[in-house]
């Protein structure tokens, strides 16, 4: 046997042992992934916590995957160095997307814009985030008019791309609750304090319950951020406004607490509480901006 044919038998035989040794690597990788993900599926029972988990696992094992597979291929990927350095140079330029959601990923990996079970909204998307992959993070969305409204049952998938273009709003960053509004009108001979005080009273006994969990809850804001949080107790503000009628109105606004993803249900409560402790007492109410005589 000649020395070239000896050397190309050789040649064939560590190609063949690499090939194998990818094989059995990504076998393995598979497998670790696998076998951790379904031990995490019995222990962790929040799914919340469960799927954070799976994905941060998922991530890992691509990324370990990669750097073994790399590793076998060493000698080869330097031989190539300099054209694969042009291929990926080529990819970045063609592929801006790919690009741009892997740098979304890793802002998403340093900063912590939002994690699994977070309510956040993207542009004009909304939703709970449900999984978060390398390149796209999917949401179950959520309907969006002016604020977060309820579950439309449909799955959204955000590009981490839109991560460099568009703020991040999320709703549940640091504590679970935000701050609603409900705007009433009156005529301005009422008794304004009495009845921001009426407002506010009412709104505490019916939130009672819930008030006591959102301060504990919001308290621990402080300890992770430089937050400065306003109360959780319901304040009632003033102003005068001018009425659609032409003559004014005395606008009285009740602040309060709600959690995030109950605060359409709670508002609806609310506002339907106030409103009969406004009427039992006989106070005269614009029943919307448009109104030209307020309704007893």
């Amino acid at each position: 046997m000649h020395l070239a044919d000896l050397r190309d038998l050789v040649q064939r035989e560590f190609v063949v042992r690499q090939m194998l040794a990818t094989i059995v690597l990504v076998a393995l990788v598979y497998g670790a992934y696998i076998a951790l993900k379904h031990s995490i599926g019995k222990r962790v029972k929040r799914p919340e916590a469960r799927q954070s988990y799976w994905s941060l696992l998922r991530n890992i094992a691509f990324l370990l995957g990669t750097a073994l597979v790399g590793a076998v291929w060493l000698e080869e990927l330097k031989a190539v160095s300099l054209l694969l350095t042009g291929l990926v140079a080529a990819l970045l330029v063609v592929n801006r997307e790919v690009f741009l959601g892997l740098a979304g990923r890793v802002l998403l990996a340093s900063s912590e814009l939002y994690r699994i079970g977070d309510r956040i909204r993207i542009g004009d998307r909304s939703g709970d985030v449900i999984d978060i992959g390398l390149l796209t993070t999917r949401l179950m969305e959520v309907a969006y008019d002016g604020v977060e409204l309820q579950s439309t049952g449909r799955i959204l998938t955000i590009p981490h791309m839109w991560l460099a273009d568009h703020a991040v709003v999320n709703s549940t960053l640091g504590h679970a609750y935000i701050w609603d509004e409900i705007p009433f009108a009156f005529p301005l001979d009422v008794d304004g304090a009495a009845v921001a005080r009426l407002l506010e009273e009412e709104a505490a006994a019916l939130l009672g319950p819930e008030l006591a969990a959102a301060q504990l809850d919001v308290d621990k804001l402080v300890k992770t951020y430089a937050s400065r949080s306003p109360p959780v107790t319901p304040v009632a503000y003033a102003r005068v406004i001018n009425h659609a009628s032409g003559h004014q109105v005395l606008q009285i606004t009740l602040r309060f607490t709600a959690p995030a993803r109950q605060r359409r249900d709670l508002s609806s409560r609310l506002l339907l509480h106030l409103l009969a402790a406004l009427k039992s007492r006989a106070i005269p109410l614009y029943t919307s901006l448009y109104d030209t005589v307020p309704k007893r």
